[in-house]
């Protein structure tokens, strides 16, 4: 069951108030159930099929259990059972595997380095990207959360993990990769008082910016930016790129750069040139590189805000 209360088990009763140390524990097994339910959809994802067996061998939990997880993925559109086994559920909005994807033991520490920003009682832009939307799970049990899902890909995600108040930015929605942009979308990011603002890029670009998948992409992530009071952005690549194209931003846009390995000496001092320092180790024992800066605040800012 995910952080989202809906239990099969549990469903139509009235359960009595829990102590604080029965919730914590209730909060602690929902949390492993949920992680184990999104390793098998990531699995399934990534092979395309797997069996009953193999995933009950693999997470060491009986069939019983994994066919309890199967059918909940089942009915939040994740995969599809057949026979003992299941397949990934394919979509028209289903983006293909990025050219530069990471290793699971590569993004798991970017994703916690993005998940650490988050506090409780934020509204927090989930940025289109396989990455961004990766960080979802983490979320689950930050109270009070508002989510902006800027992807079609997060909303099941969301839905799943999630016990919070989730939003979608009107605009249109791309048939390439399912992203949501267009101009209507960025206008509908000043109805948030966004604290957080999570995002992707390819690489970084020599030139001192980050290279963007998309326009539409960059467009979004650029509003997000200046909208939101922290912006982390998760680079796909740590190497430096020669490459320009329309969709890139300069890095200072962020407050936050997550690497999935130190960059090279000309990438840490364009970092360092663009206000950046390092948080912690740099990619020690394989961790993410976190570089973070401060954000200047601004008339956009919600702190800003007069109350009417």
């Amino acid at each position: 069951v995910c952080a989202s209360g809906r239990d099969e088990d549990h469903a139509g009763t009235t359960a009595p108030v829990p102590s604080a140390g029965k919730r914590a524990m209730t909060i602690g097994q929902r949390s492993a159930v949920l992680q184990r339910r999104l390793k098998i959809a990531d699995w399934i994802r990534r092979h395309g099929e797997m069996r009953v067996d193999e995933l009950s061998a693999s997470l060491g939990v009986s069939e019983v259990t994994i066919r309890g997880d199967l059918s909940y993925l089942e009915d939040q559109g994740l995969i599809i059972r057949s026979f003992g086994k299941a397949r990934a559920a394919k979509t028209s909005t289903q983006p293909e595997a990025a050219p530069h994807a990471l290793p699971r033991w590569q993004i798991q520490p970017m994703l916690r380095a993005a998940a650490a920003l988050a506090a409780p009682d934020q509204t927090i832009l989930i940025g289109p990207g396989a990455l961004p939307v990766q960080v979802i799970p983490l979320l689950a049990e930050l109270p009070g959360l508002s989510v902006l899902l800027t992807s079609v890909d997060a909303i099941p995600i969301a839905r799943t993990c999630l016990e919070a108040r989730l939003f979608v930015p009107g605009g249109e929605i791309a048939p390439e990769d399912g992203a949501v942009g267009g101009t209507q979308a960025i206008r509908g990011l000043d109805m948030h008082a966004i604290g957080l603002a999570i995002l992707e890029a390819e690489t970084l670009g020599a030139d001192g910016s980050v290279l963007i998948r998309s326009k539409t992409a960059e467009r979004l992530a650029q509003a997000a930016c200046r909208r939101a009071q922290r912006s982390a952005i998760l680079v796909a690549g740590a190497a430096l790129s020669l490459e320009r194209r329309p969709s890139q931003l300069p890095l200072d846009a962020a407050t936050d750069i997550i690497l999935p390995a130190s960059p090279s000496q000309r990438g840490r001092d364009m970092l360092l040139e663009s206000g950046f320092r390092p948080m912690g180790s740099e990619a020690e024992a394989g961790g993410a590189a976190h570089f973070s800066r401060p954000r200047l605040a601004t008339s956009r800012d919600p702190s800003f805000a007069t109350a009417v």
